[in-house]
């Protein structure tokens, strides 16, 4: 269940619908710049407030425009008339009640700064102004500087004071060293936070109509505060949504409230070079940030493998099950299954990727009954489950298919498109030779296939042909018989998010 908006003709969206979510939590719009993350989150504010002036937030009125809402069978529209925006005096109420701080242009905390208005503030005196409330006082100290006593010193205009002077909204100062600092001359921070915690008390103080949340809608909140100090605010606001049954909707560009959000929560808009915005969801967070910072910030899920073969099967699983959408992998061929674990557990442990990147490891079927001991040993262990490909090693699987128990099938499909120089029956027979006549030293390089394949690889190298020909064509066949519904199942499973 939802709400949905239809905006059409506005600003640089031509047509969108989104739904915007009715059970209490956090969420996150995001995307690059220019995408509509701000037109859309002062178009969504109408569900529940008219504007007086729908241009500050809606932009000039191109032709056709509309903004519609449908909620339990109720419809709510602005619309263009006549080349202006109409706003009807007849107005649908939906049933929800929120507040909307916008950006920097038409944020709440940048209204009003006008010199003649700032020369009223820097008049006020202490008889003026009483303490502010506990709750703006302890949240603002709490989540700009971890402590809720900073502003034990904060006060806020006198009503009759403010009405007198014309101003329409509280203003708060802060004592500092005797002098009183109005609202507008404290830190951008600051002059954002005091506006929201005052918004916010003044939503809690209100009636919240059934079992629909309250709405709040922010945007670009991130503007002027520490990377700290955003994780405390993630925190306090999502406190807010959990205890007080609020939707807090968001648009941002930061990595840090992101990555504090569910990958159901996050809404990533996509806009194409022909103009259509698409919105993904779920998305997680590093996908969502692609191209807001480097690739080097991580990925969502790093997948660590043995070998070359590993990789390509894996790597085929995640683009024909489509288990690539909305979230960035990587896949990391690290050698043994020993190395595997232990780089997978040195990540973990020392930190070296981002808190909410997930590993998981694969590892080949050889060695399954010889990982719980080594982990055993080794005092390591993984939150989740290690999963297995469902054949041995690449050269072992090469030795059983090619010699042991020779599968024709695949022997023809490396004969005929691969070994055109030296034929595959050729190598196969001087190896088996060589084998006989004890030319290979190491018994235990020739019972895993390690021999054959190095052997298999000189060949190739030779025809100026690679590993990745042969790997590519075993993987083929591999597929065409079949073997990976296990694998497939694990990795569905791993990577699709839970529903709520």
């Amino acid at each position: 269940m939802g709400i949905n908006i239809r905006i059409h003709n506005v600003k640089n969206i031509d047509d969108f619908e989104f739904i915007i979510p009715t059970i209490k939590g956090l969420y996150a719009l995001t995307g690059e710049n220019g995408s509509g993350k701000s037109t859309i989150i002062s178009c969504a504010a109408a569900a529940f407030f008219y504007p007086k002036s729908p241009d500050d937030y809606f932009g000039s009125v191109r032709e056709g425009a509309f903004i519609q809402f449908k909620f339990n069978d109720k419809t709510r529209e602005i619309k263009e008339k006549n080349q202006k925006w109409d706003v009807p005096r007849y107005r649908e109420f939906l049933g929800i009640t929120g507040f909307y701080e916008g950006s920097i242009v038409f944020g709440n905390r940048f209204k009003e700064i006008e010199y003649s208005y700032l020369n009223k503030l820097n008049s006020i005196t202490k008889e003026q102004v009483h303490d502010a409330s506990s709750f703006v006082k302890e949240n603002l100290g709490s989540i700009l500087h971890d402590n809720k006593n900073y502003y034990h010193s904060l006060y806020v205009l006198n009503k009759n004071v403010a009405d007198e002077k014309g101003l329409k909204r509280s203003t708060y100062f802060f004592e500092n060293k005797g002098a009183l600092i109005n609202q507008l001359k404290m830190s951008t921070g600051e002059n954002l936070l005091l506006t929201i915690l005052n918004l916010i008390e003044q939503r809690l103080n209100k009636k919240i109509y059934g079992d629909i949340p309250a709405f709040m809608f922010l945007d670009e909140i991130e503007l002027a505060l520490h990377s700290s100090a955003l994780r405390r605010l993630v925190f306090f606001l999502n406190d807010i949504a959990e205890n007080k049954n609020t939707v807090v909707l968001f648009s941002t560009h930061s990595i840090e409230l992101i990555r504090s959000i569910s990958p159901n929560n996050i809404f990533y808009l996509q806009r194409h070079l022909n103009g259509e915005l698409e919105t993904i969801n779920p998305c997680y967070p590093v996908y969502a940030t692609r191209n807001l910072e480097s690739s080097n910030y991580g990925h969502d899920y790093i997948i660590l493998v043995e070998d070359l073969l590993a990789q390509k099967i894996v790597e085929r699983i995640l683009k024909e099950q489509k288990l690539l959408s909305n979230k960035r992998i990587l896949v990391i061929a690290a050698g043994g299954w020993s190395q595997v674990l232990r780089f997978a557990y040195d990540m973990i442990r020392s930190n070296l990727t981002l808190c909410t990147t997930k590993i998981l490891i694969i590892l080949d079927k050889d060695i399954k009954k010889s990982v719980s001991g080594y982990m055993e040993k080794e005092k390591i262990g993984f939150s989740t489950p290690i999963n297995f490909l469902p054949i041995e090693s690449l050269e072992k699987y090469l030795l059983e298919k090619l010699v042991t128990t020779l599968d024709i099938n695949l022997f023809r499909n490396l004969n005929d498109y691969l070994f055109q120089g030296k034929s595959l029956d050729e190598i196969i027979k001087d190896y088996n030779y060589d084998i006989k006549n004890g030319k290979y030293k190491g018994q235990t390089k020739i019972s895993n296939g390690k021999k054959l394949y190095s052997l298999l690889i000189q060949e190739l190298e030779k025809i100026r042909q690679t590993e990745n020909e042969l790997v590519s064509i075993v993987i083929e066949y591999l597929f065409d018989k079949g073997n990976f519904n296990e694998l497939i199942t694990f990795l569905k499973k791993e990577l699709t998010p839970a529903s709520k």
